[in-house]
């Protein structure tokens, strides 16, 4: 009978090894749960910025909230502001024009240059050419006359904010209320910017207005980059528009006008 004790040995032997190994997992793991099985993530959708203070992805709503976030956006900022001015008159006495052109590099409200040319043609073909520079070192004020003579204020300029931001709005608050405008999103040197045009102004004249276009060039935080209106009367035409460059990057150096007797200070 020693073979049955032998088999049965093994048999409880062969027994107890299973057991232990299934109940030790057992312990150990728990009930197992299949893990989830990951999947690409969705690409986020950017979200579409708001367009400027005024301005609707449709048309140009409000003019003086656009002119005020205007000036607030070249606040702190050195910047070049064109201008450009030209009226043509076209009654039949008066073939007159005048153009007028004007650079100002703003480094500061109370450091800037102004450079400004102005031609005026008359009826008979006769062409006269005006200049005039100024220029402010943050103490003192210059100005150079047409015919050479330079004026100088002593004391330090002192304004309230910068003048030629207040100039730009004026013109929008004046020119840019039209009845009808669109707006068209375009990107220009990776930019967004918002491009208005409109039609069917007025102007504080007793001139009956015929045609009247206006287009915008804005940055998404409300800064007019270009500006141009156009008009018509029965015996004129006029043309308007102001551009900036060098935003951030523009100094105002001294002009060569201001000789070397001319005191720095």
């Amino acid at each position: 009978m020693r073979w049955l004790s032998t088999v049965a040995v093994v048999v409880l032997l062969s027994t107890a090894g299973c057991n232990a190994f299934v109940g030790a997992d057992t312990a150990d793991r728990g009930t197992v749960t299949p893990a989830p099985v990951p999947t690409a993530a969705e690409p986020a959708t950017p979200a579409t910025p708001d367009p400027p203070p005024g301005v609707t992805t449709e048309r140009l709503e409000n003019v003086a909230l656009l002119s005020a976030a205007h000036r607030q956006a070249l606040n702190g900022t050195s910047y070049t502001l064109n201008e450009r001015y030209n009226e043509f008159n076209t009654g039949r006495n008066d073939t007159s024009s005048v153009r007028r052109t004007e650079t100002v590099a703003v480094a500061s409200p109370t450091r800037y240059r102004d450079e400004m040319v102005r031609m005026t043609t008359g009826a008979n073909g006769t062409v006269e050419r005006y200049e005039q520079s100024t220029y402010a070192d943050g103490i003192n004020w210059y100005e150079r006359r047409d015919n050479g003579t330079v004026e100088r204020q002593r004391g330090r300029v002192r304004f309230g904010g910068d003048k030629y931001a207040y100039r730009t709005a004026f013109y929008l608050n004046r020119y840019a209320v039209v009845n009808q405008s669109y707006t068209t999103v375009v990107h220009r040197d990776g930019s967004r910017l918002y491009r208005i045009r409109g039609s069917g102004g007025e102007i504080p004249t007793t001139e009956r207005v015929g045609e009247f276009r206006i287009e915008l060039l804005v940055e998404p935080d409300g800064l007019v980059r270009r500006f141009e209106v156009q008009y018509r009367s029965a015996d004129r035409s006029v043309e308007y528009s102001f551009w900036y460059e060098d935003i951030d990057e523009t100094t105002a150096e001294r002009p060569a006008w201001l000789n070397e007797s001319t005191p720095a200070n």
